[in-house]
């Protein structure tokens, strides 16, 4: 019971989270006050603004360099323009534009990426002019965006629902001196039809992951654990539980890469069950809405693993495995899992016990890198990150965009700390309050992933 109301205190955290601030000017758009990663408010010092960010600031710079993470030679390197260079003097190089996060959602994974732009956008020498949740209304989102617009901003970083971006495009078409770059989801025009890519053609460069390969990551891991937690059990007693969006298809893709996995390890189609959420819901009570008639009306099944898609639907899982006290046979893992972090820190385990993940800072730099070098004229939507081209996918019209892909790094209960910390370390930021506690070298991880992928090229 007492997990229960933890997770419930969670979901109310989030909803608040949603609600906070007031009013912004215009078109009735919601800003919100980005939180610390412990949930404070930012008044005044941007969060996760250490000591190491202002030293950085104030260092002296390398007066000859014209781009950062330049060629030995002075030409700029359009694979490495966009992460941040400490040597680059970018208050005497960079034009000083305001930088804006617009997102579908204002729960604690979207609060989280905006503390981490918040806390890049002095290092990149831009003003933060603020996060603006929708939540979930597709009309005040576009709103939002003209409004922004039609203040000044000229940088943005958009987190819609996916299915608006042909609308989102449309507005930023009549804006050629506005520059942005997505978060959550690849931007695509929603097109159908031979060759054409799932979901449609790219209209802008995406950085983030590959989500048939995530689903597959996810759900290795969980084979991991079932093996070494309950060798003996045979595979035809184990339960896959999928939390799913359908509509969303680079969501459903990780179904698909879960699916492969769990029948290459031995599990049954038959045991593998999609909770759907497109109905219920992207929240925590939609999780528990989609899932937990599937759980209950399978007794037999004393064993689960579960693709929990996102914090907010892997949580709702793991309560449900509370519920009908399966939490000791049963594991969840999530690629994210910020809302994983927080439970940690507060003390509670459960059946989410593992998450793929990306630190939110460390996600934040090269979007906003890139945003940064597109109002700069260092490079263009069109040749920025050109080893990361894939040669059938590249955009409409005749574009050349990217897609970037991140490292990620599994995360446990017993190691999660310091590769948190390391990432305070790599992007100057003090997000998370461990140093006490673990010890980190610079190498200890990569902010790269050093090889494209071979599917990037043609056969």
């Amino acid at each position: 019971m007492k997990k229960i109301l933890a997770l419930v205190l969670v979901l109310v955290l989030a909803v608040g989270l949603c609600a906070c601030g007031g009013s912004g000017s215009g078109g009735g758009e919601t800003k919100t006050d980005t939180p610390s990663a412990q949930g404070g408010s930012t008044s005044g010092v941007p969060a996760g603004q250490s000591e190491a960010a202002k030293e950085v600031l104030n260092a002296e710079k390398d007066e000859g360099k014209k781009f950062p993470n330049q060629n030995d030679d002075g030409t700029v390197n359009l694979d490495k323009v966009a992460h941040f260079d400490a040597d680059f003097d970018y208050a005497k190089n960079a034009k000083h534009e305001k930088l804006a996060y617009l997102a579908a959602s204002g729960t604690v994974l979207y609060q989280l990426s905006a503390a981490a732009y918040e806390h890049w956008c002095p290092l990149f020498n831009l003003e933060w002019a603020g996060f603006f949740s929708s939540d979930g209304d597709s009309d005040l989102y576009l709103t939002n965006l003209q409004t922004q617009i039609d203040q000044g901003v000229k940088g943005f970083i958009l987190d819609p629902d996916s299915t608006i971006f042909p609308a989102v495009l449309e507005i930023l078409e009549q804006h050629p001196d506005v520059f942005w770059m997505s978060q959550m989801s690849p931007p695509r025009d929603g097109a159908t039809g031979d060759g054409i890519p799932v979901g449609g053609n790219l209209i802008n460069n995406y950085v983030g992951f590959d989500n048939v390969e995530s689903g597959r990551v996810v759900t290795r891991r969980l084979v991991q654990w079932k093996n070494e937690t309950y060798p003996d059990v045979p595979w035809d007693e184990v339960g896959f539980l999928m939390l799913d969006f359908s509509t969303s298809p680079a969501l459903h893709d990780r179904y698909t890469g879960s699916l492969e996995v769990f029948l290459e390890a031995g599990g049954k189609e038959s045991n593998f069950f999609d909770a759907d959420c497109v109905s219920t819901g992207m929240s925590m009570q939609g999780g528990l809405d989609a899932a937990g008639p599937i759980v209950s009306s399978h007794p037999e099944i004393k064993y689960w693993l579960c693709n929990g898609l996102f914090d907010d639907l892997a949580q709702a899982a793991a309560s449900i495995f509370d519920q009908q006290g399966l939490t000791d046979t049963s594991a969840v893992c999530v690629f994210g899992g910020s809302a994983l972090i927080q439970q940690w820190d507060a003390g509670q385990e459960d059946a989410f016990r593992f998450a793929v993940y990306t630190a939110q800072t460390l996600y934040a730099e090269p979007i906003i890198g890139g945003v940064v070098a597109f109002l700069n004229g260092w490079a263009t939507p069109d040749n920025i990150w050109p080893s990361w081209i894939k040669w059938d996918d590249q955009g409409i019209n005749g574009h050349t965009y990217s897609q970037l892909r991140l490292p990620t790094v599994p995360i446990e209960h017993d190691s999660y700390k310091n590769y948190l910390e390391w990432t305070d370390l790599y992007t100057h930021a003090n997000a998370w309050p461990y140093e006490n506690d673990v010890k980190v070298n610079l190498d200890d991880f990569s902010p790269f992933v050093d090889e494209v992928p071979a599917e990037y090229k043609k056969p």
